[in-house]
């Protein structure tokens, strides 16, 4: 079997020797191919040389990963994020679909992300990603960005917000319920997407529901209550959480 073929960068030269040494460890099917602290050396090392798996940084010494994607606009490989703590990338790396770390990295989570990496199809187009990216870094401070990709088996689809009617979990799986009764089922908990569709007037009613409230068409009373949604879909609200009705229906 083929090595699989890794780049890394990041600005902080032991946290290149640390990342490094997980893969070693860890990750031996892994094969690091170069790395670089700035986005000029990465560029010209990445256009030269083919790599299966991109691990980038969000914020180096002035420069940010989102700069390099800006120029790799065909890059065909795969891309893991690993960061400190940063509010508006990790929130577009959310919105994209893409894998993150955290650093300190945890090895469980490296290996994962890494094996979610190489089972990724080829055929996928890294260049529709690339460009959710860098759409979602760039707008989410000012509230703008208008879609939100959710990552099935097979396929990345890139939904309009406004078109979600509501979401409900199952587990740690969450079902997106879109206009045009159409439906996506992606292997994420409710918890990850109430934070950042909560700025576009997503409210969590219960426990397994997060309902778009510019969806809701009118609150039933029968039954305990629940909310009756576009397309005729029914959305539970706990009793803990009634008195949103006011809220929603402001």
């Amino acid at each position: 079997m083929n090595p699989i073929r890794c780049f890394i960068l990041d600005d902080e030269i032991q946290a290149v020797h640390n990342l490094r040494l997980a893969l070693e460890t860890h990750c031996p099917q892994v094969e690091l191919v170069g790395y670089a602290h700035n986005v000029g050396d990465a560029y010209d090392f990445l256009t030269q040389t083919q790599t299966d798996i991109l691990f980038l940084d969000i914020r180096l010494q002035n420069e940010t990963g989102f700069d390099l994607l800006k120029r790799l606009n065909h890059f065909q490989g795969s891309i893991i994020f690993t960061t400190a703590y940063d509010l508006y990338g990790i929130q577009a790396i959310k919105f994209s679909a893409t894998d993150y770390l955290l650093k300190p990295l945890d090895h469980l989570e490296l290996t994962g992300a890494v094996r979610k990496a190489t089972e990724r199809k080829k055929e996928r187009d890294q260049s529709a990603q690339i460009s959710m990216l860098i759409q979602s870094f760039e707008n989410l401070p000012s509230q703008r960005q208008k879609k939100i990709a959710l990552a099935e088996a097979n396929e990345i689809h890139y939904v309009l917000i406004a078109d979600i009617i509501f979401c409900k979990s199952d587990n740690s799986y969450t079902t997106f319920y879109l206009n045009g009764n159409k439906n996506i089922t992606v292997s994420k908990p409710i918890s990850e997407y109430e934070n950042i569709l909560e700025p576009y007037g997503f409210i969590r009613t219960h426990q397994s529901y997060l309902i778009n409230k510019n969806r809701i068409v009118s609150f039933r009373k029968e039954e305990g209550g629940y909310l009756l949604m576009e397309g005729n879909h029914q959305a539970v609200i706990s009793k803990q959480r009634k008195h949103l009705l006011k809220e929603l229906f402001a």
